[in-house]
């Protein structure tokens, strides 16, 4: 009876538990799928030549889903890029005159003290601090403004908080980064077409850029950001009253991280982490399918040898 116990309870246990309910769900997939389609073919082309045809379009369709995989970075993924802390800059008024030095960033001295956090309005948005950046009145050298919107802002903004807190600059609650305060150098170049380009021309263009700078990804394109921050002003929390709202101070020093963006992968030049793993599942399914394809072939040649050796 305990025996009988103890085995209902461990069937009972797989039945709820997710990985062993997922795992056995897809062993039954490939034998009822895998197993079905080898014993169809099987009946016509015999066990051997049943076997090949069928993990020939196993693999095949492995190979293109790993491609879709690879184009798209989704499905069995890599380790996606990363912003790698480069240094913290201190823009301490009372002490440097220059502001920004960027020490071991070459030309990043063109931004030295430059901040969008006031374009010179009392409730500045983001097309005026665009527009600002884009002026002739503000030089930020080989930098460009990088809007909140931009899903890289926020990646980027994420790394900062954490080099931030892991550095001992701030603690938590004691910051805030400035809306405006984001900007980004090299990387991959934007694709600029003439509106009177033609159709045929702005095709050729695309093309020449995607091999030439977005799949190569030359290793001189090197990818920064700086994200700004200062100090928030502070308040005391009165009892009974919600936390007050932080608010910068405008007279802290104006702390600015750069970093440096890590693509991951050993060849990151070529292939991204992210899309390197994918990548060598469709290369191992791709050459799998073409030594089953060759197989395959060598067995039809055969047999039409023989074939017509009898008649």
């Amino acid at each position: 009876m305990t025996t009988l116990a103890t085995q209902l309870a461990l069937i009972d246990g797989i039945g709820f538990d997710p990985f062993f309910r997922g795992f056995l769900s897809v062993m039954v997939g490939v034998v009822v799928l895998i197993g079905g389609t080898y014993l169809l073919i099987a009946t016509n082309a015999g066990t051997r030549g049943g076997f090949m045809i069928a993990m020939a379009g196993l693999f095949g369709w492995m190979f293109l889903m790993g491609t879709i995989w690879t184009v798209y970075g989704i499905g069995w993924r890599g380790n996606p890029p990363t912003w790698e802390l480069v240094e913290i800059d201190v823009d301490d008024v009372a002490e440097t005159d220059d502001g920004l030095l960027f020490s071991e960033i070459e030309g990043a001295s063109d931004l030295g003290g430059v901040t969008l956090e006031a374009p010179g309005v009392d409730d500045p948005d983001e097309a005026q601090a665009a527009a600002l950046a884009q002026s002739e009145d503000l030089d930020l050298g080989d930098w460009r403004y990088l809007p909140t919107s931009d899903s890289t802002r926020g990646e980027a903004q994420a790394a900062a908080d954490a080099h931030l807190l892991e550095e001992g600059v701030y603690s938590a609650g004691q910051y805030l980064p400035l809306q405006f305060g984001g900007f980004t150098r090299g990387g991959k170049p934007i694709l600029e077409i003439d509106e009177d380009t033609n159709f045929f021309s702005e095709q050729a263009s695309r093309v020449a850029h995607f091999f030439d700078e977005t799949f190569l990804h030359p290793a001189h394109s090197q990818e920064l950001m700086v994200i700004q921050t200062r100090a928030i002003v502070a308040k005391p929390a009165l009892p009974g009253q919600p936390p007050p709202v932080a608010e910068i101070d405008p007279d802290a020093p104006l702390v600015s991280v750069v970093m440096e963006r890590d693509r991951g992968g050993p060849v990151p030049n070529i292939i991204s982490g992210l899309r390197f793993t994918p990548f060598m599942f469709t290369v191992f399914n791709g050459l799998v399918f073409a030594v089953l394809a060759w197989g395959l072939h060598n067995r039809d040649r055969r047999e039409a040898e023989i074939r017509a050796a009898v008649g």
